[in-house]
Protein backbone atom coordinates (compact mmCIF):
# COMPACT_ATOMS: atom_id res chain seq x y z
CA UNK A 1 0.00 0.00 0.00
CA UNK A 2 1.34 3.49 -1.66
CA UNK A 3 1.04 6.30 2.13
CA UNK A 4 0.98 8.72 -1.21
CA UNK A 5 -1.25 7.39 -3.05
CA UNK A 6 -4.61 9.00 -3.12
CA UNK A 7 -7.57 6.46 -2.33
CA UNK A 8 -11.15 7.65 -2.74
CA UNK A 9 -12.23 6.35 0.89
CA UNK A 10 -9.84 8.53 2.65
CA UNK A 11 -9.53 12.26 0.86
CA UNK A 12 -9.02 15.08 2.57
CA UNK A 13 -11.45 17.98 2.56
CA UNK A 14 -10.86 21.08 1.17
CA UNK A 15 -10.55 22.95 4.42
CA UNK A 16 -7.63 20.76 5.80
CA UNK A 17 -4.43 23.03 6.69
CA UNK A 18 -1.56 20.62 7.97
CA UNK A 19 -0.52 23.57 9.99
CA UNK A 20 -3.54 23.66 12.35
CA UNK A 21 -3.72 21.13 15.26
CA UNK A 22 -5.74 18.04 14.90
CA UNK A 23 -7.56 15.53 17.04
CA UNK A 24 -4.34 14.50 18.38
CA UNK A 25 -3.33 17.72 19.68
CA UNK A 26 0.71 17.02 20.50
CA UNK A 27 1.93 19.57 23.65
CA UNK A 28 5.44 18.81 22.89
CA UNK A 29 6.23 18.51 26.67
CA UNK A 30 6.60 16.03 29.31
CA UNK A 31 6.54 16.84 32.70
CA UNK A 32 8.88 14.71 34.82
CA UNK A 33 9.04 14.14 38.74
CA UNK A 34 12.48 15.83 40.05
CA UNK A 35 14.72 13.38 41.28
CA UNK A 36 17.21 14.22 43.89
CA UNK A 37 20.98 13.11 42.36
CA UNK A 38 23.16 10.92 45.00
CA UNK A 39 26.80 12.12 43.91
CA UNK A 40 28.56 10.33 47.32
CA UNK A 41 29.50 13.53 48.41
CA UNK A 42 26.55 14.50 50.72
CA UNK A 43 28.81 13.47 53.38
CA UNK A 44 31.51 15.50 52.41
CA UNK A 45 32.82 19.22 52.91
CA UNK A 46 35.14 20.80 50.51
CA UNK A 47 38.24 21.40 52.12
CA UNK A 48 39.99 22.78 48.93
CA UNK A 49 39.56 22.82 44.98
CA UNK A 50 41.61 22.88 41.91
CA UNK A 51 41.26 23.01 38.29
CA UNK A 52 43.35 20.28 36.63
CA UNK A 53 44.85 17.67 34.23
CA UNK A 54 44.42 14.40 35.54
CA UNK A 55 46.97 11.05 33.80
CA UNK A 56 47.18 7.70 34.85
CA UNK A 57 50.08 5.16 34.14
CA UNK A 58 48.78 2.64 32.16
CA UNK A 59 50.42 -0.04 29.92
CA UNK A 60 54.14 2.00 30.33
CA UNK A 61 52.54 5.32 29.60
CA UNK A 62 50.73 8.41 30.78
CA UNK A 63 47.15 8.64 29.24
CA UNK A 64 44.55 11.35 30.05
CA UNK A 65 41.88 10.88 32.05
CA UNK A 66 40.33 13.93 32.00
CA UNK A 67 40.40 17.84 33.18
CA UNK A 68 37.88 19.00 35.90
CA UNK A 69 37.76 19.97 39.02
CA UNK A 70 39.81 18.21 41.66
CA UNK A 71 38.73 18.12 45.43
CA UNK A 72 39.48 16.96 48.52
CA UNK A 73 36.83 16.31 50.55
CA UNK A 74 36.45 15.42 54.36
CA UNK A 75 33.90 12.87 55.99
CA UNK A 76 31.69 14.49 58.64
CA UNK A 77 31.59 11.79 60.55
CA UNK A 78 35.25 10.33 60.32
CA UNK A 79 37.01 13.35 59.43
CA UNK A 80 38.99 11.54 56.60
CA UNK A 81 39.78 13.18 53.62
CA UNK A 82 39.69 11.89 49.88
CA UNK A 83 40.72 13.12 46.68
CA UNK A 84 37.86 13.07 44.18
CA UNK A 85 37.97 14.61 40.56
CA UNK A 86 35.01 14.44 37.50
CA UNK A 87 35.53 15.18 34.29
CA UNK A 88 34.29 18.11 33.05
CA UNK A 89 30.74 17.69 30.78
CA UNK A 90 30.13 14.47 31.85
CA UNK A 91 30.66 14.14 35.27
CA UNK A 92 32.50 10.92 35.17
CA UNK A 93 34.64 10.13 38.31
CA UNK A 94 38.20 9.70 37.12
CA UNK A 95 39.92 10.24 40.31
CA UNK A 96 38.51 8.87 43.37
CA UNK A 97 40.91 7.79 46.63
CA UNK A 98 41.63 7.68 50.51
CA UNK A 99 44.79 9.90 51.07
CA UNK A 100 46.21 6.98 52.81
CA UNK A 101 49.12 6.81 55.27
CA UNK A 102 50.80 3.41 53.92
CA UNK A 103 54.19 2.81 53.14
CA UNK A 104 54.66 3.14 49.03
CA UNK A 105 51.06 5.23 48.85
CA UNK A 106 50.24 8.91 48.76
CA UNK A 107 54.27 10.51 48.13
CA UNK A 108 53.79 13.29 46.08
CA UNK A 109 56.66 13.58 43.85
CA UNK A 110 57.14 15.67 40.64
CA UNK A 111 57.36 14.65 37.63
CA UNK A 112 60.71 15.09 36.03
CA UNK A 113 59.22 16.15 32.50
CA UNK A 114 56.98 17.75 34.01
CA UNK A 115 57.50 20.89 36.73
CA UNK A 116 53.80 21.77 37.23
CA UNK A 117 53.05 17.81 37.72
CA UNK A 118 52.91 15.77 40.98
CA UNK A 119 52.81 12.13 40.72
CA UNK A 120 51.33 9.64 43.50
CA UNK A 121 50.58 6.01 44.04
CA UNK A 122 47.18 5.39 45.57
CA UNK A 123 44.22 2.83 45.53
CA UNK A 124 42.13 4.76 42.92
CA UNK A 125 38.21 3.53 43.41
CA UNK A 126 36.87 5.91 40.27
CA UNK A 127 36.67 2.40 37.81
CA UNK A 128 33.99 -0.23 38.79
CA UNK A 129 37.00 -2.22 40.35
CA UNK A 130 39.17 -0.39 42.71
CA UNK A 131 43.09 -0.98 41.88
CA UNK A 132 46.54 0.42 42.78
CA UNK A 133 47.13 2.90 40.45
CA UNK A 134 49.79 5.77 40.08
CA UNK A 135 48.54 9.51 39.29
CA UNK A 136 49.84 12.18 38.13
CA UNK A 137 48.18 15.80 38.07
CA UNK A 138 49.03 18.94 35.84
CA UNK A 139 48.48 22.38 36.63
CA UNK A 140 48.48 25.91 34.93
CA UNK A 141 50.35 27.79 36.87
CA UNK A 142 53.01 26.99 39.74
CA UNK A 143 50.81 28.60 41.97
CA UNK A 144 48.35 25.93 42.33
CA UNK A 145 51.29 23.28 42.27
CA UNK A 146 52.39 24.58 45.69
CA UNK A 147 48.87 25.41 47.00
CA UNK A 148 48.23 21.62 45.99
CA UNK A 149 51.42 19.91 47.61
CA UNK A 150 50.20 21.85 50.89
CA UNK A 151 47.19 20.62 50.35
CA UNK A 152 47.79 16.85 49.64
CA UNK A 153 50.26 17.19 52.76
CA UNK A 154 47.82 18.47 54.99
CA UNK A 155 45.27 15.85 54.34
CA UNK A 156 48.59 13.17 54.94
CA UNK A 157 48.69 14.50 58.04
CA UNK A 158 44.62 14.77 59.03
CA UNK A 159 44.60 11.37 58.00
CA UNK A 160 47.63 10.15 60.19
CA UNK A 161 46.27 11.44 62.59
CA UNK A 162 42.21 10.33 62.30
CA UNK A 163 44.08 6.68 61.71
CA UNK A 164 46.05 6.86 65.17
CA UNK A 165 42.63 6.24 66.92
CA UNK A 166 42.00 3.21 65.26
CA UNK A 167 45.30 1.24 65.89
CA UNK A 168 44.59 2.20 69.15
CA UNK A 169 41.44 0.33 69.64
CA UNK A 170 42.86 -2.59 68.19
Amino acid sequence: MDPHAEDDDQQVGEDYDPEQPGDNDFQGQATLPQVPVKTGEEDDEEVAKFRAKMYRFADGQWKERGVGDLKFLKNKQTQKIRLLMRQDKTGKVIANHMIIVQEGFCKLSQLKTAEKSWIWTCYDASDEQPKVWQLCVRFTSADEVERFKTEFEKAYENNKVEAEPEKKQE
